[in-house]
C-alpha cells in the first residue's frame, strides 16, 4: 500500500458467492458482505461515507455485492 492509495481495497466482484474480498491497511484479504463491510468502515472510520473514493478502491464494479 503507498502513500497515496486509500486505505481499504476491495476485491473482484464474483458471481458465484455473497462476499467480495477485503483488505485494510494493507493487511490480509477477508471475505465480507455489504452488511459486514458497513460495520467495520464505521467502526474504523465514524462518521465518513463508507464508499468514499479516498477511502476505498474497488477493483471492479464499485459498491456492488454479488447475491443483490
Amino acid at each position: 500500500m503507498s502513500e497515496t492509495e486509500p486505505p481499504v481495497q476491495v476485491g473482484l466482484f464474483g458471481d458465484d458467492h455473497q462476499f467480495r474480498l477485503v483488505s485494510f491497511r494493507g493487511a490480509h484479504h477477508v471475505p465480507m458482505t455489504r452488511r459486514e463491510f458497513e460495520e467495520r468502515m464505521g467502526e474504523d472510520y465514524p462518521g465518513e461515507d463508507p464508499y468514499a473514493a479516498e477511502l476505498v478502491v474497488w477493483m471492479d464494479h464499485p459498491g456492488e455485492w454479488p447475491g443483490e
